[in-house]
């Protein structure tokens, strides 16, 4: 009988040493996880905060030339980095100018529906986001570059770094439009889809049309813009009209 409570004994404490050394060893193994996890986000930090730097030095070349032509040695000499480092974070030039041009759209459009957000009515947020495009024509902002004189230059590839900011900038409009139906500043009858593309079509011909030297870019711009969209070009109270009863050109009073 005391052989087998020995033998049971020594079961269980080895029972417990297993179970102890498992516990320790799943310790280990998670603070071991832990331990890369901090340091994995220490290092996607770091490499976000360099990227940045980066991207901060291409576009202040960019702005202060008009262009996009500046060497690769000249942004590394900015960040103090070596020409080897620099392209561990982008792969070629083309690289880093999608980049800067994308994240200025971002911005845009994050500065955008901040101020969207803010204002008490449809008008008033029309009028936020295009005196904020006004602004960005003024400053030259490596959007209004990617807008210009880069478009045709880089094609699709450029194209595709911008319009999916475009697209955002497009919605926006359009939600403010339905907004505005409600609120009595837009007609019932506007297609605020169409007329969303037709206005975003003009903010970045206006944007074209400043950067190239044809108008510029004033404070009034976003008030001149607003005046556009809310009465057109047709005398004030009237509204340009086409329908079977109505010939071309015809003008119904409103």
């Amino acid at each position: 009988m005391g052989l087998v409570n020995e033998k049971t004994a020594a079961e269980i404490a080895d029972g417990v040493r297993a179970a102890k050394s498992a516990a320790q060893s799943a310790l280990g193994e998670q603070m071991e996880r832990r331990k890369q996890r901090i340091k994995s986000v220490s290092k996607t930090r770091k490499s976000r905060a360099t990227r940045e730097r980066i991207m901060t030095a291409a576009s202040e070349l960019m702005v202060e030339r008009g262009n996009t032509d500046f060497q690769m040695s000249e942004v590394s000499a900015r960040c103090h980095m070596s020409k080897g480092a620099l392209y561990y974070y982008f792969s070629d030039k083309d690289e880093l100018v999608e980049a800067v041009f994308e994240a200025s759209g971002d911005e845009l459009v994050s500065a955008i529906e901040e101020a969207v957000s803010q204002a008490a009515s449809a008008r008033e947020a029309l009028e936020s986001l295009f005196s904020e495009l006004a602004r960005r024509m003024r400053t030259r902002s490596p959007l209004v570059l990617a807008l210009t004189v880069e478009l045709s230059s880089m094609g699709g590839e450029l194209f595709s770094a911008v319009s999916g900011q475009l697209s955002r900038i497009v919605r926006i409009i359009g939600e403010l439009l339905e907004r505005g139906k409600g609120e009595g500043f837009v007609r019932q009858d506007v297609d605020t889809s169409l007329a969303a593309v037709y206005l975003c079509g003009g903010l970045v011909g206006t944007t074209v049309a400043s950067a190239s030297g044809v108008m510029q870019g004033s404070e009034a711009m976003g008030l001149s813009l607003m005046e556009l969209l809310a009465h057109g070009v047709a005398p004030l109270g009237l509204r340009l009209r086409r329908d079977d009863g109505q010939a071309e050109g015809d003008v119904t009073q409103v």
